[in-house]
């Protein structure tokens, strides 16, 4: 998977830099991409490579402006090689590199989100292990489509959590708490043990 991974991101945006090589020396990325390219509707742009670009292109200046988002399964699977690929790009080579730089430019269109890039998400993962990324997938969500002769129309959809690790906002999984400190279980091991010391002492 991972050597298709590194094909497939090189050979699409091959097209849009006149420096296709400079990211040969990157390991392959260790975000899980499927085999099969996911459905994306690319709402009124004509249905071509181009337009799945960008569709992928808003989510991941999103994920860069906001480190964290609810997508639709299928988009949150699609865009994350593509999300971690710039982050790796960020990290390893900088901003320096001309071929970072073309590719920062391209797919975060968005205004001083190339700082946040190199100067704020980048510096996370200098001593960090890869993925940079992480996905959840959330409950199906059943939202209403729309209604006809008085009928509502529903349509299920599977969300997932795509989000940029290191981020501000708390866990998606939270890691179980213990209660050990507790005063009351504090108390009830000071007493257990007492009562084991007076047991062994009668012995």
């Amino acid at each position: 998977i991972e050597m298709s991974v590194r094909g497939s991101l090189s050979s699409l945006t091959r097209s849009f830099s006149s420096h296709p090589l400079s990211n040969a020396s990157l390991p392959a990325i260790k975000a899980a991409v499927g085999h099969i390219p996911q459905k994306l509707k690319t709402n009124g742009i004509e249905s071509n490579r181009r337009a799945r670009l960008e569709v992928l292109r808003k989510i991941v200046t999103r994920m860069v402006r906001e480190e964290r988002a609810e997508l639709q399964w299928n988009r949150a699977v699609e865009a994350r090689p593509y999300l971690e690929r710039l982050i790796q790009l960020a990290v390893e080579k900088g901003s320096s590199d001309e071929y970072t730089a073309e590719m920062v430019e391209w797919w975060l269109p968005e205004p001083a989100l190339d700082y946040k890039l190199f100067e704020v998400i980048a510096p996370r993962f200098v001593d960090r292990p890869a993925p940079f990324t992480g996905l959840y997938r959330l409950p199906a969500q059943r939202l209403e489509q729309y209604i006809q002769n008085k009928r509502i129309f529903w349509k299920r959809y599977e969300i997932g959590v795509l989000e940029i690790e290191g981020n501000p906002f708390p866990a998606v999984v939270s890691t179980p708490s213990t209660s050990s400190n507790l005063l009351l279980n504090q108390l009830l091991k000071k007493s257990l043990e007492a009562r084991l010391n007076t047991l062994e002492a009668k012995k």
